[in-house]
């Protein structure tokens, strides 16, 4: 069974603060967020000084607090006309709600409804502060509908970005991985939560083996709503996007880049090798000793009720052998566009292994494929860049300005949104 220090998935190969590998994750994660959008590195430091290690529960009281705190703070700001300052803050508030949710228990559903309204709330009312045009969208998909968020430079068509996370985020953290950093180098953003993402199911949405279905229902939603639709599309995913955007890009060709952090082509060998010891004993000795591993590891414990969540499961186990037996392996051959692969020395070694066997079957088939590595000295070797996004971003947008043989002009804005 899992220890208290065990991980899910290795993630990262430097330890930031917590001893729990997870939770130190997390809080990686979070100090990324804060280089970007958002609260201040001493607001997060602060958060996290009243933490016990590994203790979910201390986790999301020290969030809450934080974006009580920064909520009152854009009030005054907003009252006294300071927009500016005041869209500061409610990016600060949602970001640091969206941080405790990473500890939320969504089958609690009143209390995680609650906490992800709060989030969005603060979100949208931030993003109307700063003057950038976030546009909440529904994808229309299989009589219902997908929840996400676009981003238009202008009237005139311009290259576009679908982001697309993984198994850990919502439709706002898509903001900060593409969307604002996009929007200011002249890119159009659509982000989207696919099935099984951010809400989605509590709405009925579960994770799925076509996601490649509901990525080219975002790209049918692009060619109808857009107001200059382009041909200019890249998909970007990370984390299991990386495996999302694999799928698409191999069968839809109105994709004509592609980036993943890092590219999965067979997602039931990830989970077979690195998914984490919890779950090497047998389903039915994990299931009897459930409470043991409650009390021993918290957040791990929470981490894969979530997951059951979003794989509509009662038990981890049943998700996982679902996976292993059912997940498709990417047709590899199929995949003919320009592809940028971002890899850092943290990751779990089967994503590193998948990601230089996926590389080298392009390049010998002449296909334009780049990797780019990035080490602890980079700061950007944990999982999906998220110790440095910036360098994340420059490499990413600089590729998709070659690839695509044009540099959008960024949107006309007052200049102290771009900082």
């Amino acid at each position: 069974m899992m220890k208290r220090s065990e991980v899910i998935l290795k993630r990262q190969s430097v330890r930031t603060r917590f001893k729990n590998a997870d939770m130190d994750f997390v809080f990686t994660w979070v100090l990324g967020v804060g280089e970007i959008i958002g609260m201040a590195h001493g607001e997060i430091f602060a958060a996290a000084s009243t933490i016990k290690d590994g203790d979910p529960a201390s986790w999301r009281r020290a969030f809450h607090r934080q974006a009580d705190s920064l909520s009152a703070r854009a009030d005054a700001f907003a009252s006294a006309g300071n927009d500016l300052a005041a869209g500061q803050a409610y990016f600060g508030s949602a970001f640091a709600r969206r941080s405790a949710l990473h500890y939320q228990d969504p089958t609690d559903q009143e209390t995680w409804a609650r906490a992800v309204k709060a989030m969005e709330d603060a979100f949208q009312v931030g993003a109307s502060f700063l003057r950038v045009p976030v546009r909440p969208v529904r994808v229309p998909f299989e009589g219902g509908a997908l929840p996400g968020y676009y981003l238009e430079c202008g009237q005139s068509p311009q290259p576009t970005v679908l982001m697309v996370g993984g198994g850990d985020t919502f439709r706002e953290d898509l903001f900060y991985f593409a969307g604002y950093p996009g929007w200011k180098r002249g890119y159009n953003v659509l982000m989207v939560d696919l099935p099984g993402q951010g809400n989605t199911p509590a709405e009925g949405w579960h994770f799925r083996v076509d996601q490649d279905r509901s990525i080219s229902a975002c790209l049918d939603w692009l060619e109808s709503n857009a107001a200059a639709p382009s041909d200019q599309l890249a998909v970007y995913g990370v984390s299991g996007g990386g495996y999302f955007t694999a799928l698409a890009a191999a069968s839809d060709t109105r994709i004509r880049a592609w980036v993943a952090s890092t590219p999965i082509t067979d997602v039931g060998l990830v989970f077979e090798r690195e998914i984490g010891a919890a779950l090497r004993a047998p389903s039915w000795l994990v299931q009897l000793l459930a409470r043991i591993v409650s009390s021993v590891n918290k957040g791990a414990d929470l981490s894969l009720r979530k997951y059951s969540w979003q794989f509509g499961t009662s038990e981890f186990t049943e998700a996982f052998e679902r996976v292993r037996a059912e997940a498709r392996i990417v047709e590899t051959d199929a995949i003919v566009c320009p592809a940028l692969f971002l890899l850092g020395d943290g990751e779990a070694t089967e994503l590193q292994r998948q990601t230089a066997q996926l590389h080298d079957s392009l390049a010998r088939r002449g296909r334009d494929v780049t990797t780019r590595h990035f080490s602890a000295q980079d700061g950007a070797d944990a999982h999906c860049q998220v110790n440095n996004l910036r360098l994340a971003h420059l490499v990413v947008f600089d590729w998709l300005d070659k690839v695509f043989d044009t540099t959008p002009a960024p949107p006309a804005v007052d200049p102290r949104v771009l900082c």
